[in-house]
């Protein structure tokens, strides 16, 4: 298996990641439920029609996947998605920033992507580890990346790393006390559920990392 990911191959990725918040879009909406406004599934999927819709507008002859990032950021910004329009914008806008100019990612330009995708998160919603939110999926994954890396592992075994640090970070926040957004308000009632923006976010990592190793 090749150790770089083509422009096509992060491209094809975002239809995956729109697939799979499909998929459980109903099970997210559940999720939030109990600790929010029982709309969160329809909120992350709309977001991500708007991310398809720019990456299908996006310029057949440029392959600037930097750019692409870029451009996706700025749609999910004015998508509509509340609180996560923005979040996710700018860690999209900063991931693009961070590869600037690739068409062929590295395993080293991967986990430059993702840590400035976390950093992102961290910088604009002023969030930590611990505090129930998405960045308890997004940070670990990151995280795992950079040390499957530093550790010298093969491609695959960095995406299978991130997928499984991603899982673990969101299972984490069902024993969490919200610290952030409207389920804080609920206090020790949060606790005992998983928070469905780290949910979402699960999917759409395990969807972005497979689909940068599979046909």
């Amino acid at each position: 298996m090749a150790d770089t990911i083509s422009f096509n191959r992060v491209k094809e990725s975002f239809a995956s990641i729109l697939n799979r918040l499909e998929e459980n879009r109903q099970y997210l909406n559940d999720l939030d439920s109990p600790i929010g406004d029982s709309d969160h599934g329809e909120s992350v999927t709309a977001a991500f029609k708007k991310v398809k819709e720019a990456v299908d507008a996006y310029p057949a002859d440029q392959n600037d996947i930097g750019s692409l990032l870029q451009s996706i950021g700025k749609a999910i910004i004015f998508s509509g998605g509340a609180a996560m329009g923005p979040l996710y914008g700018t860690a999209f806008m900063d991931a693009g920033t961070a590869i600037c100019g690739k068409s062929v990612l590295t395993r080293e330009d991967l986990v430059a992507l993702m840590v400035a995708f976390a950093r992102g998160i961290e910088r604009r919603g002023k969030v930590k580890i611990g505090e129930k939110t998405m960045f308890d999926t997004i940070y670990p994954t990151a995280e795992a990346l950079q040390k499957a890396f530093d550790e010298g592992k093969p491609l695959s075994d960095m995406i299978n790393a991130g997928i499984a640090a991603a899982k673990q970070g969101m299972e984490s926040t069902k024993d969490m006390l919200s610290l952030r957004g409207r389920s804080s308000r609920l206090g020790e009632r949060s606790i005992g559920h998983i928070d469905p923006g780290a949910a979402s976010s699960y999917f759409i990592m395990e969807a972005f990392l497979k689909s940068l190793v599979e046909g």
